[in-house]
């Protein structure tokens, strides 16, 4: 089951949305068309539910996400 396609104040639909990053309260998400957008959402838990419900990919639950690069 998917939240409300919209989130108040962000202009996109969940429908829109390919993968996102958050970082403290910043939310920077990449479109289906490939653009990066950021957003700061009011409320960043309520926010990020919403991202999840909606089958938003967490850029943080793909493997191997962060490089470490070796000296």
């Amino acid at each position: 089951m998917t939240s409300a396609a919209r989130y108040p104040d962000f202009e996109y639909t969940a429908g829109q949305l390919s993968k996102f990053l958050a970082a403290t309260e910043f939310f920077t998400i990449m479109l289906k068309n490939g653009d990066i957008v950021h957003f700061t959402p009011k409320n960043v838990n309520e926010f990020r539910k919403w991202l999840l419900e909606n089958k938003v990919q967490d850029i943080r639950s793909e493997k191997d996400w962060a490089i470490t690069i070796k000296k």
